[in-house]
């Protein structure tokens, strides 16, 4: 500020923005680091062991829940199926028996009270196998064992009363043992029955489930071998090399987990197919032709107990072993040997039943009853049990072949689990292998 007289003048100064100097930029060493051939490298190294790594974990997760599914269903799954059918089958043959012991009238015979004791203590050693095996989270099957152990206790006291004022001589005892096969047929029976039918769509499901392959396992291994391909091509190109040795070891670790993991896939499927076609299929099959032969069985001791005069009966055993004759008929044509033996006995059976029907026809009620419930080889009980016993036979041999190939299919998956995270391991160590050597060259 100038001072001239009275007046004072001002002089303003102005920044000259040309005569600016701007800071220098701060320095971000891990950019250039990456920038670098080094550091490209350091990045692709560890990426490579992360994929690899990871590729062994989730390989090995995939194939070990697969076979953790293949061992439930051949340890719980299957086995629960199976004592649901043989719980149907010993409470159906122990009506049957119940109902034959009052052809004869008075005391029963001998072998059909033990028929009748060993069916209930079948039944009931299948009652508490099932309700062992069951899941406490499967309401539904854990309410039809219910529904089914407390009517038997029921049952049982009805037929044990009907047996004793039956061999009191009191008619009252038929009205019992009436209240009795009412309640097995129409409650405790299809209770069993849609507890079978459960239970085997459970088998089934879970047989397709087990028989898909692995898609994520094969996914990341294959993504893998792409990657160190792509890699090898990479350090070619940088540093003048054709060849890596890290990277060619850990690409046939690769591949040979890749191939490992298609042959295992592809004999567990098979063997999962081949215990669904060969054993699970027909097992229900032939189960369904046990169950309806049983109730034919029903059929025609009630008829013959009714000395005939309900029709009712009569046209149910014949709807039942007509259904059993088609579904055999199907068996055998689709090649299955295994039911020749059972064809050949429910032949027998039709023969004796017409033959019993016959005397019946003719008021012959002792002999038919001697048809029915005597010993001899043309007696209807006699041809029913041999019927039974090939069913039952029919239904081991194709439950082997069913257990068979679940075995097999978690066989074949036993060493893949573990073999899986030692190649992911080893290929990550062949990685490490391949890389270091090269970034050694730049320091």
């Amino acid at each position: 500020m100038f001072h001239r007289g009275d007046n004072a003048v001002t002089e303003e100064h102005s920044l000259d923005e040309s005569l600016l100097v701007e800071p220098e930029s701060r320095r971000q060493p891990w950019r250039e680091f990456l920038a670098s051939t080094p550091g490209r490298l350091s990045v692709l190294g560890i990426a490579l062991v992360t994929a690899a790594l990871a590729t062994g974990a989730i390989a090995s997760a995939a194939i070990g829940a697969r076979q953790q599914r293949i061992d439930v269903l051949r340890t719980h799954t299957e086995p629960l199926a199976y004592a649901a059918e043989a719980l149907y089958s010993s409470l159906s043959i122990a009506d049957a028996a119940a109902t034959t012991s009052f052809i004869s009238g008075g005391i029963e015979p001998r072998e059909v009270r033990n028929r009748y004791n060993q069916a209930i203590g079948d039944a009931s050693n299948a009652l508490v196998t099932a309700s062992n095996g069951v899941s406490s989270t499967d309401a539904g099957a854990l309410r039809l064992l219910s529904e089914v152990s407390r009517h038997m206790s029921v049952y049982t006291t009805l037929v044990a009363t009907a047996r004793a004022n039956n061999r009191s001589g009191n008619p009252v005892g038929v009205a019992y043992l009436g209240d009795a096969s009412a309640l097995m047929q129409d409650t405790i029976l299809p209770a069993a029955e849609r507890l079978y039918i459960e239970q085997s769509r459970s088998v089934a499901d879970t047989q397709a489930h087990g028989a898909r392959l692995p898609r994520a396992a094969f996914v990341v291994t294959a993504g893998l071998l792409i990657a160190l391909v792509l890699a090898q091509v990479y350090l070619a190109r940088k540093s003048k090399r054709r060849v890596n040795p890290g990277l060619v070891v850990a690409s046939l670790l690769t591949a040979t987990l890749l191939v490992w993991l298609a042959a295992a896939a592809l004999v567990s499927t098979s063997a999962i197919d081949r215990a669904r076609s060969e054993g699970a299929q027909p097992l229900a099959t032939i189960t369904q032709s046990r169950i309806l032969a049983q109730q034919a069985r029903a059929d025609e001791t009630l008829a013959l107990l009714q000395r005939g005069s309900d029709e009712q009966s009569e046209i149910d055993y014949a709807a039942h072993s007509s259904a059993v004759a088609d579904i055999l008929g199907r068996l055998q044509s689709d090649g299955r040997p295994e039911v020749a033996d059972a064809l050949a006995a429910l032949d027998g059976w039709r023969t004796a039943h017409d033959m019993l029907q016959q005397r019946l026809a003719a008021g012959d009620y002792s002999g038919a009853s001697a048809l029915a419930i005597g010993s001899g080889e043309l007696a209807s009980t006699a041809r029913f049990a041999a019927l039974d016993e090939s069913l039952r036979t029919g239904i081991e041999r194709f439950r082997a072949e069913e257990l068979d190939g679940m075995a097999a299919a978690y066989r074949s998956l036993s060493l893949l689990a573990v073999g899986s995270i030692v190649i992911g391991v080893l290929c990550g160590f062949a990685v490490g292998g391949g890389i270091w050597p090269r970034l050694n060259e730049y320091h």
